[in-house]
């Protein structure tokens, strides 16, 4: 009997068009607001066999149809987890499978795969999801979930970012004699001999692999015996691939990857154990075989990789060039091509554009909400700087006077200001923090600078007091060594606002020291202090100005990663002072040996 053949005409299109609603609608009203009504949706099993069934006969792929169909087997019996998992599959196969076929439009985003934006409750039910711990997953116990563990491998979200280190290609087969010493390579050939032989007090399993040009010996020095003898018989042919050695004059594999093998070509289904495929390989977690990773891989891709809600937005992903998260997962876990395909390469950087893209998106949100925060808009005369420079026996350099522009520009706005100046030794960042210092004193605030050590708190102390005194303010030293009359005295001037000017060590962000009115706080040397001390003479000001942050400004010669890493990414603002005054001699940077010293 002949199959009919359809004739796809308007009409067929329009009717396809319907039952893509029909099937589309219970769908989207299950998964609604996090899938709140997926309880009371009921008696779809039957409702999409029919549908599915309808579809078929206006040309719909028979292939598509039948996963459709099936994912609601026994639906209303299921928990509600698993309906949820379904139903997003469901959906996801239907964008792919009625609109990327048909060019209908099914109300599907600009990324094939992703029928509608999800809401904010859709996104946190698949994150949830994403937290299902391993042991629910297929073929993981409690024993092997706490092997995982030692790895750090706790979810199934865990698993999706547990990328392979490197990727095998077993599809160039070589006969044995052509097999070289070293890498890992891949065989086919007849198992002539096989069972335990014994070394001394030792027992080796050993096969003997021919292909009519020359014998491979298999060894395994860890096995079972009865696991070993269901895998190896005598006569059986298979494929080996791994590392070849030699005993002597014998060729020989330690340990191979063994699997049946058949000259049909292999049917790849994304396993990654086909023979000829793209094989991934994991970063080894004892005591299992890549083998038995793979396979909790591909259970984990298989039910949860569509579940990733990508960050993100699908015109960008489209601009971009960019596979969507759930794609991405499958392909990087799961090559089909060769070992320089194009599409697992792309899926590769679109795991790292996602990542990278929520990162300096959360960046751009922390600084949003950074400038959100009521601050101090300060906005001097400029008379005591102009008293400060006509005291100076120089003119400040290009550079100085660059970035004490973006100082006072920040130091005007209503939100905090958070600077990095970096500069050499000696290209006078002190003095351009002082000016800064000027202005938050003229609009009637204190400031205060912090120096990680005493030695050079007392040189910062040393080389403004003059000025200070001779500019009418009231400059106070504050370090830990102090003895309790002088910091007693020291601590009152600053709680009253006496003080205009506090320079000190980690002193100042003791619970004893209350400024009455901190405006700018100046960190040197910054790499020297931690997040959380930045943080508390930030507090010291929040306190002392009700709700208004002061402006923090930091200084370094030095900038470590994590001092750079701050600035790249969103958390600091940066100047630099590029070039020394006149007169001074160039700065040199040597590194000297612990020996040396």
């Amino acid at each position: 009997m002949k199959t009919p053949v359809v004739h796809k005409t308007a009409s067929s299109k329009d009717r396809l068009g319907e039952i893509i609603d029909a099937v589309l609608k219970p769908l989207r009203f299950a998964s609604k607001d996090g899938f709140v009504h997926i309880s009371s949706v009921k008696s779809l099993e039957p409702l999409m066999a029919r549908l599915c069934e309808e579809a078929a006969t206006v040309g719909a792929p028979s292939g598509g149809l039948a996963e459709l169909k099936s994912l609601f087997t026994g639906f209303d019996s299921l928990p509600v987890d698993e309906k949820k998992l379904r139903v997003s599959r469901a959906l996801s196969l239907a964008g792919g499978l009625f609109g990327a076929s048909h060019g209908l439009d099914i109300g599907a985003s600009e990324v094939p795969g992703q029928p509608e934006p999800l809401t904010v409750a859709q996104t946190l039910s698949r994150l949830s999801l994403l937290k299902t711990p391993l042991e629910s997953v297929k073929g993981v116990g409690p024993k092997m979930a706490e092997r995982l563990a030692k790895k750090g491998l706790v979810t199934v979200e865990d698993i999706l970012y547990f990328l392979p280190i490197r990727y095998e290609d077993r599809s160039s087969i070589r006969k044995i004699m052509e097999l070289v010493v070293g890498p890992h390579q891949s065989a086919v050939g007849e198992v002539m001999a096989v069972g335990e032989v014994r070394y001394g007090r030792r027992k080796v399993y050993e096969a003997a692999l021919s292909d009519g040009s020359a014998i491979l010996k298999l060894k395994w020095f860890h096995y079972k015996l009865s696991y070993m003898k269901g895998r190896l018989k005598a006569g059986g042919r298979i494929r080996v691939y791994g590392a070849v050695s030699a005993f002597g004059n014998q060729k020989e594999m330690i340990h191979p990857d063994i699997e049946p093998y058949s000259p049909e070509p292999p049917v790849v289904d994304g396993g990654g154990d086909e023979q000829g495929s793209l094989t991934p390989v994991y970063s080894q977690v004892e005591p299992f075989h890549q083998k038995t990773l793979r396979k909790i891989v591909r259970e984990v891709v298989g039910a949860y990789a569509q579940e990733a809600p990508g960050g993100v937005p699908p015109r960008i992903l489209k601009k971009c060039g960019m596979l969507q998260l759930s794609d991405a997962f499958r392909e990087a876990h799961h090559p089909g091509g060769s070992a320089e395909d194009k599409t697992r390469l792309a899926a590769r950087r679109s795991l790292v554009f996602d990542e990278l893209f929520l990162l300096e998106l959360g960046l751009a949100l922390k600084r949003q909400s950074a400038r959100m925060e009521g601050g101090i808009a300060f906005a001097p005369e400029g008379e005591l700087e102009g008293r400060l420079r006509s005291l100076l026996p120089f003119t400040l350099t290009r550079a100085q006077e660059v970035v004490l522009s973006e100082i006072k520009n920040d130091m005007s706005q209503p939100h905090p200001m958070n600077r990095l100046v970096q500069g050499d030794v000696g290209s006078g960042k002190t003095v351009v923090s002082f000016i800064a210092a000027l202005g938050a004193i003229e609009a009637g605030y204190q400031a205060a600078i912090m120096a990680p050590t005493e030695i050079l708190a007392e040189q910062h102390f040393l080389n403004i007091r003059a000025h200070a005194d001779a500019l009418s303010i009231n400059a106070v030293l504050l370090k830990g060594s102090m003895k309790g009359s002088e910091k007693k005295k020291a601590l009152e001037s600053i709680m009253s606002g006496e003080a205009g000017l506090v320079v000190g060590t980690h002193a100042l962000i003791q619970k004893d020291v209350e400024f009455k009115k901190l405006g700018l706080a100046v960190i040197d040397e910054q790499h020297r202090f931690g997040v959380s001390q930045r943080a508390a003479l930030k507090k010291k000001g929040v306190y002392s100005v009700a709700t208004a942050s002061p402006d923090i400004l930091i200084m370094t010669a030095t900038p470590i990663p994590r001092t750079l890493s701050m600035t790249v990414f969103g958390d600091l603002d940066v100047s630099i002072i590029d070039e020394l005054p006149p007169g001074r001699k160039p700065v040199t940077t040597r590194i000297i040996r612990e020996k040396d010293r």
